[in-house]
């Protein structure tokens, strides 16, 4: 699955579209969908476990991730596998949408990296209790979301940032919203994830520490 997902996203060339405070977007077609890939890059000071403890504070991703208005865990596989659900406002008249995300974190002596791959059908015949939140909402599904978050290790304390993704917006939306967001949401989290790792809530964050917190989380709610 992993390797049909790096062709993908690896096809085509990548154009330069927006270049400012140390973030660097580029955006690239990709075969088959009207909707463009888009790359973020970024050094931000903070460490890998700093920034992999962030993506995995689901309600937290609205304070960086850019239109996402609620994020939370539905399942915990394992430390490395998790099952998402986020909720994202768009502007008026385009409807908000709704996607699951299947996430798989991998770590390595350079870093870590998180692939995420769009899973709407995740609940539909699950009995976990929080599938009643996604039921409830009903909104537009996001029918395609995939691509990795990339971490690895620049010096002591700085770590560079790669954000990949490609995502189909189900729906209607205007060509100037499209072309728009595959700019603004790796701009904008980037630059909102730069101030956010330096926080205490993050910033002396270890692996360790991470783990524990995921199964204090899984014990909640297995």
């Amino acid at each position: 699955m992993i390797c049909t997902l790096l062709l993908l996203l690896e096809a085509g060339e990548w154009n330069l579209v927006k270049k400012r405070n140390g973030i660097t977007v580029y955006t690239r077609e990709v075969e088959g969908s009207d909707f463009l890939a888009f790359r973020g890059e970024a050094v931000v000071e903070g460490s890998v476990d700093a920034l992999v403890a962030i993506l995995y504070d689901t309600p937290n991703a609205p304070a960086w991730i850019h239109d996402c208005s609620f994020g939370m865990t539905l399942e915990e596989m394992s430390f490395e596998e998790n099952y998402i659900f986020q909720i994202y406002d768009l502007p008026f008249p385009v409807s908000n949408r709704q996607v699951i995300l299947h996430s798989q974190l991998t770590y390595n002596q350079e870093g870590a990296r998180l692939d995420t791959k769009e899973a709407n059908s995740f609940c539909e015949n699950s009995d976990n209790s929080r599938c009643q939140k996604v039921k409830d909402e009903d909104l537009i599904e996001i029918t395609r979301s995939r691509g990795y978050y990339l971490f690895t290790r620049t010096g002591e304390k700085g770590t560079k940032v790669i954000w990949q993704q490609h995502i189909e917006p189900g729906g209607s939306i205007p060509d100037w919203l499209a072309n728009a967001l595959v700019v603004d949401i790796p701009y904008n989290s980037l630059l909102k994830l730069k101030e956010l790792v330096k926080d205490e809530k993050y910033r002396n964050m270890t692996k360790i520490e991470l783990e524990k917190m995921w199964l204090v989380q899984q014990r909640r709610f297995h």
